[in-house]
């Protein structure tokens, strides 16, 4: 969902990150908040103690980072990627079921997407609070699947973030990168079957697959 439907790690994530931690006189950096994207809160704590120091105000910084970040996700309609209606209308149009598998929690998830317009465009979502292991472990992804009683071959995994594309090459589900802020690595493009820099690139794709796999 945030950075790959919703241009939220933009402008939610990434600036309160920023401008909370330069306010506690410990700034974190926009490289290092960009390659957390996609992955627990308890990973992104771990890594805060070990770059910055384990004597940082990590109590304080959640505290005053969620007043603010909660503010923006219940009240602010979040601008949608570019290309992103595009390809929600195609699969709507085309009977193509799709879901959100999101390392965010159930109430930012319907928040976020109901405020942004495209809530019901899906026809599941997996928080993480439904799965035991967050990105880069698949079970997300894996979970999202086994709604929809098909084999993971048959689905496809959009993600724009390292942890997320790894979550999906270890679940060995066929994974496009549309990539934009968030860090993904050389290995992450090389086990894509698509790197794209606007996710109404993958159309031609899918209309490619469809028509090469009627009838199997």
């Amino acid at each position: 969902m945030d950075g790959l439907l919703l241009d939220s790690e933009r402008q939610i994530y990434a600036a309160t990150g920023k401008a909370v931690s330069e306010e506690l006189g410990r700034p974190i950096s926009l490289q290092f908040l960009t390659a957390q994207m996609g992955g627990s809160f308890k990973a992104y704590e771990d890594h805060v103690l070990e770059t910055y120091g384990a004597d940082y105000p990590l109590e304080e910084y959640w505290k005053r980072y969620w007043e603010r970040a909660n503010d923006l996700i219940l009240n602010v309609r979040i601008t949608t990627r570019p290309g992103v209606i595009e390809i929600l209308d195609y699969c709507k149009d085309n009977g193509i079921k799709m879901a959100v598998a999101s390392s965010s929690k159930r109430y930012v998830i319907d928040s976020c997407l109901s405020n942004s317009g495209i809530k019901d465009y899906f026809d599941h979502i997996v928080s993480v609070e439904d799965v035991k292991q967050t990105k880069p472990d698949p079970e997300i992804f894996l979970k999202a699947i086994a709604h929809f009683d098909i084999d993971k071959n048959e689905a496809l995994v959009f993600e724009d973030g390292h942890n997320g594309a790894q979550a999906a090459i270890r679940g060995n589900c066929p994974l496009i990168i549309v990539e934009d802020l968030a860090y993904v690595s050389e290995e992450d493009r090389e086990k894509a079957v698509m790197v794209i820099d606007d996710i109404r690139k993958a159309i031609d794709y899918i209309e490619k697959e469809n028509e090469r796999t009627a009838g199997i």
